[in-house]
């Protein structure tokens, strides 16, 4: 799977590529504003379908009811979905009985779960989310349905927002109205009345779009392109909802040259018209014009980006909107770039790796760079058995995209100072997990972090760093400084308890089992000699004998080259005095400790006697009594 530049605009949206619930309730919750929880493709079932909901003692009794009706629709198909935090879904359905009552049973009463109640009344698809209270195991709610109507008349559009950004040399437009709809009743139009009457809202394009997104990757049937313009057939529910969409449109000026910014002249026709208009920018793009546009702008931030917000005057239904957008300074000598740092953050099972990459750069100079037509400033490589999961962050606004060789083409712009490209993907395990790391550029420095759940690191130009917590994990660091241009980093990993045993091991195992069978061989012969029993090795000492093996390690890494000295020396003193304080410790606990009374002595000869004698074993003398024996 690889990134295209339509996924990247179209995450802007707050979408992702997610398998949907099912076309008309997906449709519903976008049209509503509301983010869909659906399932990612990587946690679906072999066939592709989405696992039940989490299993548990929880129970959800409900109710459909239309709004406006004493009517309970039955048999009525609804659907529940299941979201929790980490992202994985659930999926599960059932039908309601001749009240319109259904139930949902055996699940997850977690907080920390959302679920999602849906189903489709008159091809209206309609959903509640709700959440389960702490300490409760059932929860009842009420799914509410409502008639629609064809008839626009209660619609209204109070705002319509443009929200402008660079992607390599294209401008990235992103469009909402926030439609009202003032009445009771859905607004509607299905497919098959649709060749007869008019679309509830109508929308324009300017003449000069490269590529339209619709924010589903062209699937809507709702919002359907007709030449240069948009038809909206609904649903629009009761009260207010953003409708958006974005498409993208060429620099004029074509390839970057760095001369003087020029302007990027939009020109839209706005049907329903609109009570208010908004313009974003990223702040240091400088100040768009037109369509009333004032000079002063609110400071808003976006996803880690900020813009300057515009306000710009109402306008009227058919009125027309005219905007000058600023195209800054570019440049596309990429010997401008340069990678600062590269951290891996890895998660491992016996199926799969799981890589999250964030690649900081560093841009030289006051323009931003931006790659020229049909080139990049930088390719990203992906090992060739990855699964590519998307781009994290803000990444998507750097116009990173598929190279068409496997890996990832950044083409920018990349804005003077630094930047983050991030990126996610999956590698399948069979046996032992290795991973290859390699950058077309050099990379000051480079952090390899893997979630320590019994995993051995294995790589010759890795060095050892302290392990260290973050949230509720642990993770093992390795890094390694002044990576060359091409140059190949290979990092192994694979459980301890599949790991088996070294060389140097074998030996020293194969000497310790010969150990132990002699011991035990001549166990028996040593017991009239020793005591009847031996005092264990203490906990402390175990802990102690590890101490001591990690100063042996980095003992090594020292002297193959892989810590400095200074590093070396701060680690080792901090594990020596960290085994110091452990026999100290020890000491204090066997002084602390009772001392075993003295055995008693045969008031006769002197032998040595046991506790539980009544006679002495060499003279006969009575141990209790005092008397000879007879």
């Amino acid at each position: 799977m690889r990134p295209n530049r339509q996924s990247v605009v179209r995450s802007a949206f707050g979408a992702t590529s997610w398998r949907p619930l099912g076309a008309a309730l997906s449709i519903a919750l976008f049209a509503a504003g509301v983010a869909l929880a659906q399932a990612p493709a990587q946690v679906t079932g072999p066939r592709g379908e989405v696992p039940p909901p989490p299993a548990g003692e929880g129970v959800i009794q409900g109710q459909v009811i239309v709004v406006g009706s004493d009517s309970r629709p039955a048999d009525l198909a609804v659907a529940l979905y299941a979201l929790r935090s980490d992202g994985a879904p659930g999926l599960s359905g059932t039908r309601t009985d001749a009240q319109g009552r259904f139930t949902f049973e055996g699940i997850s009463a977690s907080p920390d779960i959302v679920y999602l109640v849906g189903t489709e009344y008159g091809d209206v698809p309609f959903a509640q989310r709700v959440v389960f209270e702490n300490d409760a195991q059932s929860l009842s709610m009420e799914l509410a349905l409502r008639e629609s109507v064809e008839s626009s008349d209660a619609l209204e559009v109070s705002e319509v927002t443009y929200k402008f950004d660079w992607v390599g040399g294209q401008l990235f437009v992103q469009v909402s109205h926030r439609i009202v709809n003032s009445g009771s009743e859905v607004v509607y139009v299905r497919k098959a009345r649709r060749d007869a009457l008019s679309p509830p809202f109508e929308a324009t394009l300017p003449e000069t779009v490269t590529e339209y997104i619709d924010g589903q990757g062209g699937g809507r049937t709702d919002l359907v392109r007709q030449g240069d313009g948009l038809a909206f057939w609904g649903p629009i529910y009761p009260g207010p909802q953003d409708l958006r969409y974005g498409y993208l449109l060429d620099d004029p000026r074509g390839a970057p040259d760095g001369e003087t910014p020029g302007l990027l002249e939009i020109i839209e026709t706005l049907p329903e018209g609109a009570g208010s208009v908004r313009v974003l920018l990223p702040a240091e793009d400088g100040s768009p014009r037109g369509s009333g546009l004032g000079e002063a702008a609110e400071r808003v931030a976006i996803e880690d980006v900020e813009y300057a917000s515009y306000a710009g005057n109402p306008v009227p239904p058919g009125g027309e909107l005219r905007f000058q957008v600023p195209v800054p300074a570019s440049s596309s000598d990429s010997k401008e770039l340069r990678l600062t740092r590269a951290d891996y953050w890895i998660d491992h099972d016996d199926t799969a790796m799981r890589v999250t990459v964030e690649v900081h750069v560093s841009v030289a100079g006051s323009a931003r760079l931006l790659a020229p037509p049909g080139g990049r400033l930088l390719e990203l490589a992906l090992p060739p058995n990855a699964e590519f999961l998307g781009l994290t962050g803000s990444t998507r606004m750097l116009g990173v995209e598929a190279s068409g060789t496997g890996g990832l083409a950044v083409r920018g712009p990349l804005a003077p100072g630094p930047s983050v490209i991030g990126y996610r993907y999956r590698i399948p395990v069979q046996g032992r997990a290795e991973l290859s790391i390699q950058f077309e550029r050099a990379v000051d420095l480079l952090n390899v972090l893997v979630a320590d759940n019994g995993v051995i690191i294995e790589s010759e130009r890795l060095h050892r760093k302290r392990p260290f917590k973050q949230g509720t994990r642990f993770y093992l660091h390795r890094e390694a400084y002044q990576l060359s241009a091409n140059e190949l980093v290979s990092v192994q990993l694979e459980s301890i308890q599949r790991s088996g045993v070294k060389s140097n091991g074998a030996r020293w195992a194969a000497l310790f089992f010969a150990a132990a069978a002699a011991f035990f061989l001549v166990s028996p012969l040593r017991r009239v000699a020793e005591p009847e029993s031996q005092e264990e090795v203490s906990e402390l000492a175990l802990q102690r004998e590890a101490l001591y093996e990690s100063i042996r390690d980095i003992d090594h890494d020292f002297e193959t080259g892989k810590l400095d000295e200074p590093e070396f020396r701060a680690l080792r003193d901090e594990l020596r005095g960290e085994a110091i304080a452990l026999m100290r410790q020890e000491e204090g606990e066997a002084a602390a400790a009772p001392r075993p009374a003295a055995e008693p002595l045969c008031p006769g000869c002197g032998t040595t006697t046991k506790a539980h004698w009544s006679f002495c074993a060499e003279c006969g003398h009575s141990l209790h009594s005092g008397r000879e024996p007879a």
